[in-house]
């Protein structure tokens, strides 16, 4: 039996232990004290459909740890980092090397630089570079009205993307295992050549926009209207031409014909189809990681100037964003 630790119990760390676990591996989770009590409890999830949230899906975890001796004293084939990119860094991931072992490292951090500062840690051969295909969030969201049908469904929801399958890339030694016990959970999984500039991609089209859409106070309709908007746009353009320079690779289509237009025209549609409420969903997710969007933009300038690129929009945008509140900080990785 496959044997996996989480560390983070987030909507994220829950979707993947769920599946991993319904793959066959034994499943624990690496949380703070706070939150081991709420933890074992076990995790209740919901899959998101048009017609609402499904029944739940329940699941409990092998152990939950709080401590390094514990992770030490076990004997994990894999450990997932299911965290944000600004609480990637710090002593503690140090500390969890030398808890760990020779496990595999499963990283799921979108920022720009992750990728190397695990890399002055541990060896590339011990790592894998994982790319989620679903959406998942608390729920109930904090805007859903008491009357709403999902209202009593308390948990974690999550969407898989359609017609998407999460991506991996590796070691090949390494890669089979990882994919093999999510397919064994009926979760879609395929091998790609380097997640870690895929992700970089998405994020380059998604950032900036994520930031336009706090400058304006979460409404899709006023981001539509923004006096932002052809500077976002600028900033998107921007971003994918740092990670080309990074990664040695040109501009695809999509990326080169990128433009305000296709936002115009394609957000309301976004906005109907999805299950949720897009901008409640935003709202909650972007809010509780705006500490991330800016981590991210700001390593978008720093990469750019040291490539030569103009970072002048990614610049604006930045500075546009409001003051990050007192209480936006992460606390999900037990101290080293």
């Amino acid at each position: 039996m496959t044997k996996v630790l989480i560390v983070g119990a987030g909507a994220v760390g829950q979707v993947y232990g769920h599946y991993l676990q319904r793959g066959g591996a034994e499943v624990s989770f690496f949380v703070k004290e706070k939150y081991k009590e709420e933890c074992e409890q076990g995790f209740a999830l919901y899959r998101s459909r048009r017609v609402g949230l499904s029944a739940p899906e329940r699941f409990k975890a092998e152990s939950i740890l709080t401590s390094y001796d514990e992770v030490a004293e076990g004997q994990w084939d894999q450990v997932w980092i299911a965290i944000a990119s600004t609480d990637l860094r710090g002593e503690w991931l140090s500390t969890l090397k030398n808890s760990i072992g020779s496990a595999t490292l499963v990283m799921l951090q979108p920022d720009l630089d992750d990728r190397d500062y695990v890399l002055e840690l541990f060896p590339s051969e011990q790592l894998v570079y994982g790319l989620a295909n679903f959406l998942s969030y608390q729920t109930p969201l904090p805007d859903m009205p008491s009357h709403h049908r999902d209202f009593d469904k308390k948990g974690v929801a999550y969407l898989l993307l359609p017609m998407m399958s999460a991506e991996f890339s590796g070691d090949p030694e390494r890669l089979p295992g990882v994919l093999d016990v999510l397919a064994d959970g009926r979760f879609p999984v395929k091998v790609q050549q380097n997640v870690p500039r895929i992700y970089a991609d998405r994020s380059a089209m998604m950032i900036p926009l994520i930031a336009l859409l706090e400058v304006n106070t979460w409404s899709i309709e006023r981001l539509r209207h923004s006096d932002l908007l052809d500077t976002s746009v600028d900033a998107v353009q921007e971003a994918l031409g740092v990670v080309a320079a990074k990664f040695h690779r040109p501009l695809n289509l999509t990326e080169k014909y990128f433009s305000a237009w296709w936002l115009k025209v394609g957000l309301p549609f976004i906005r109907w189809l999805a299950p949720m409420d897009v901008e409640s969903f935003l709202k909650y997710q972007f809010q509780k990681t705006s500490g991330q969007t800016r981590f991210m933009l700001q390593h978008f300038i720093v990469q750019g100037e040291k490539e030569g690129k103009n970072v002048s929009s990614l610049r604006t945008l930045l500075d546009r964003l409001p003051a990050m509140p007192e209480n936006n900080a992460f606390d999900s990785v037990p101290a080293a």
